[in-house]
């Protein structure tokens, strides 16, 4: 007997197709490195007109309701990212010692040089749950 497929939830392929976008992003600004969160924001939220990116539809279509909700994508989106932060998806993020901004790097990249960025950039530590669970 074959073993039945595990179907994705719609969160889940959320986070798949959000990763896939950022990563297209970085390749697209960077060679692949580094980006700050609020180009890249710019990006996926369609101002630049370069692209039409399949995370922000999707979320629109199926994580809200009918189409629309209380939030928007640009109000999920620091949620978002949080969600994909080195879980896997390829995204790492960390925030600037000097300035507070927030980058988005692609995995390899941090990962080559985990000592030197620890000398710039700080974990990006977070809790979105309300009432502090």
């Amino acid at each position: 007997m074959k073993k039945a497929q595990k179907l994705l939830s719609n969160r889940e392929m959320f986070k798949q197709l959000l990763a896939r976008d950022i990563l297209e992003i970085l390749n697209m600004l960077s060679g692949g490195n580094c980006v700050d969160l609020v180009t890249l924001r710019e990006h996926l939220r369609g101002n630049f007109k370069l692209h039409m990116y399949a995370s922000k539809n999707f979320y629109m279509e199926n994580c809200t309701s009918k189409g629309y909700g209380y939030t928007r994508f640009d109000d999920r989106f620091y949620r978002a990212i949080q969600s994909i932060n080195d879980t896997g998806y390829g995204i790492t993020v960390r925030k600037d010692k000097q300035t507070g901004k927030l980058f988005a790097f692609n995995s390899n990249f941090a990962d080559n040089f985990v000592e030197s960025l620890a000398n710039f950039f700080d974990d990006w530590t977070v809790n979105y749950n309300r009432g502090g669970k």
